[in-house]
C-alpha cells in the first residue's frame, strides 16, 4: 500500500512541477479522465477501469503520459488493483501509438502483505478528437502468461 501511495504522490508532483517546463516551450499540458474495461486473466469477465492521465508534450509529435488507474470488478470496488504507469506516445495526425510500463498492486481487505506484481509492458493505439480519445490497450503479464486487452475512453480538460 505504501508503494502504491508513493507512485500516486509522484504523479501528483509531476502534475504540479512539469507544467512550467512545457509552457516554456510554448506547449500545453493535457489532462484526461479515463473510463474503460480490461479483460481479466483466463478469459473471465472484465475489470472496470477509472483514472487520471497527464499528457506532457515532449515536442510536436511526442508526449509522456504518466497515469494511475483503478481496476475494479463490477461497480463494488471491494477488491481492486491500483495500476500506476507511464507511456510514451507518438502522434501521427489524430492517431497515437504508444509504449510504456505499468505495475499492478492488488488492494483487498482479504489479503495480507505485499501482493504487487512485476512491471509489465503496455502497448496502446489511440484516436484523438478535440477533447476526447479512444484507446485500445494490450498489457502482457509474464508472471501469469496472459495478455489483458482493453479499451478506454478519455475526456480531456
Amino acid at each position: 500500500m505504501k508503494r502504491a501511495f508513493s507512485l500516486v504522490l509522484i504523479t501528483g508532483i509531476l502534475a504540479v512541477c512539469v507544467p512550467m517546463f512545457a509552457r516554456a516551450e510554448g506547449q500545453r499540458i493535457g489532462f484526461f479522465a479515463n473510463l474503460g474495461v480490461m479483460t481479466k486473466e483466463g478469459g473471465s469477465p472484465y475489470w472496470l477501469t477509472l483514472g487520471p492521465e497527464l499528457m506532457i508534450p515532449l515536442g510536436t509529435r511526442w508526449s509522456l503520459n504518466p497515469e494511475v488507474s483503478v481496476w475494479g470488478s463490477n461497480f463494488g470496488f471491494r477488491s481492486y488493483y491500483v495500476v500506476p504507469g507511464a507511456v510514451v506516445n507518438f502522434r501521427i495526425g489524430r492517431f497515437t501509438l504508444g509504449g510504456g510500463a505499468v505495475r499492478r498492486f492488488w488492494i483487498s481487505r482479504f489479503s495480507n502483505g505485499d501482493s504487487s506484481e512485476k512491471i509489465a509492458p503496455k502497448i496502446q493505439v489511440g484516436y484523438r478528437s478535440r477533447n476526447s480519445r479512444i484507446t485500445l490497450i494490450a498489457i502482457p503479464f509474464s508472471s501469469r502468461n496472459t495478455v489483458s486487452l482493453g479499451v478506454a475512453l478519455g475526456m480531456g480538460f
